[in-house]
């Protein structure tokens, strides 16, 4: 009996993009950036790729996020506190 082909499954699409973006300062890792990207693909399926997000891109943009994130940290302090 011959083994039975498997079909070619292929990327057709991206489905949401989620990114993650953490501030603390009393952990031992006090910042991250992590990423999750659905993939549609070929037979109907979807495929969740993550990983930190830091490697994937430019230190002009990770610069704009720590920007970013420390601005939210000090409005909610002065909001919330």
């Amino acid at each position: 009996m011959a083994f039975q082909p498997q079909p070619t499954i292929t990327p057709t699409g991206i489905g949401a993009l989620v990114v993650i973006l953490k501030t603390d300062p009393d952990a031992d890792d006090p910042q991250s950036a992590h990423y999750q990207i659905e993939v549609e693909r070929s037979d109907g399926s979807r495929k969740s790729l993550r990983g930190d997000l830091v490697p994937h891109i430019t230190p002009a943009q990770r610069q704009g996020l720590m920007d970013f994130m420390a601005s939210l940290r000090t409005q909610a302090e002065e909001e919330i506190l």
